[in-house]
């Protein structure tokens, strides 16, 4: 399996107004609820399936987008949000800039929420919300061996809980390489932005197996752990991202770094990332959070397109403090992974 750049949507996290933004075009609903007290949403009119097309193209930034009127504030429905992902996941939205050199083209094809594969993929996900207890869940999970003692350490050690999901609102395949994963935007009540990503592999049986990382966030250390120990290791974080103007400690110079605010799933902790702003990296995540930044890199680098201003993204990043950290929020991105949760075979590595 070649090693994938880190390129498009999510582990399951979710994008409230992300961009490009378009008019949201409705969708209809399966219901999925783990929750009997989630809001219910009216049923509406289905859209009209996309094609699958390219994800892997590259574009230069543009022009600044400009910033909506304060008197207008945008408000959108969670169905309206996840047609827009499904419209963005459509269109080029380019593959990262990878330090491995590898460059693998991810496609995305939009599905019918009637389509078997989804109704049958949303009955699993039923199925995993009514377990008991992680080793339970383990028969839903894809790689279980891997995952068994990361939901040992989820579960048991940090006392989290699996996120509490409503209605499917959208659904298509994606694929890279050799590998295809179908992809579930599902209503959640218990993250910020209303909804959230599940991924299942598909195995050679054509057996539906549910990407738990990225359906549960998992970070290589707790929020709370990462502020309390400081880690000058890089570690593996998933996080929601969105463009900051907190410049501070070792990280004042803000003709350096792009600051970036990095938010847990669940939102209640966050962190601020630092990355050098003349690096590839540094303006890919500016694309990904909708801050255009000037760059003397060749037209053909694969960074993503330009996003709306002000747009928040799911991100897996290494983070890691300097020596000496004089705060425990205040870190560098030593290195960007994808900007979604799922993570492909080798992108972890």
């Amino acid at each position: 399996m070649p090693i994938i750049i880190a390129g498009v949507v999510g582990g399951f996290g979710y994008f409230l107004l992300r961009g490009p933004q378009e008019k949201a075009s409705s969708l209809p609903s399966v219901e999925l609820s783990s929750d009997p007290t989630s809001p219910e949403l009216t049923a509406i009119k289905p859209a009209a399936s996309a094609p699958s097309l390219l994800l892997g193209t590259t574009a230069k930034p543009k022009a600044k987008p400009k910033a909506p009127a304060p008197d207008a504030p945008i408000t959108l429905t969670p169905a309206q949000v996840a047609q827009m992902e499904m419209e963005a996941l459509s269109k080029a939205s380019g593959p990262l800039y990878n330090a491995r050199n590898a460059n693998v083209a991810i496609q995305f094809e939009s599905l019918p929420l009637n389509t078997a594969t989804v109704v049958d993929a949303g009955a699993i996900l039923r199925e995993y919300l009514q377990t008991k207890d992680y080793r339970e869940r383990l028969a839903f999970v894809y790689d279980p061996e891997k995952c068994e003692p990361l939901m040992k350490q989820h579960y048991e050690q940090r006392g989290e809980n699996d996120p509490l999901c409503g209605k499917v609102l959208g659904a298509g395949y994606m694929s890279a390489g050799s590998s295809k994963v179908l992809c579930l935007t599902v209503e959640c009540t218990t993250r910020p932005d209303s909804g959230m990503r599940a991924n299942f592999h598909i195995t050679k049986t054509g057996k539906l197996m549910l990407d738990w990382e990225s359906w549960a966030a998992w970070c290589e250390i707790s929020w709370a752990d990462l502020k309390k120990e400081r880690p000058q290791r890089s570690v593996l974080m998933r996080a929601v991202a969105s463009e900051s103007d907190y410049y501070n400690y070792e990280f004042g110079e803000k003709w350096r770094w792009l600051a970036v605010k990095l938010r847990s799933a669940d939102g209640l902790q966050h962190v601020t990332g630092y990355v050098p702003r003349d690096s590839a990296a540094g303006i890919a995540m500016a694309s990904i959070i909708g801050v255009l930044l000037p760059h003397d890199l060749p037209s053909d680098a694969p960074l993503p397109l330009m996003r709306r201003l002000g747009a928040k993204s799911v991100v897996t990043v290494r983070l890691a403090f300097p020596p000496n950290a004089q705060s425990d929020h205040c870190l560098k991105i030593s290195e960007l992974v994808a900007d979604r949760w799922l993570l492909f075979p080798g992108e972890e590595k």
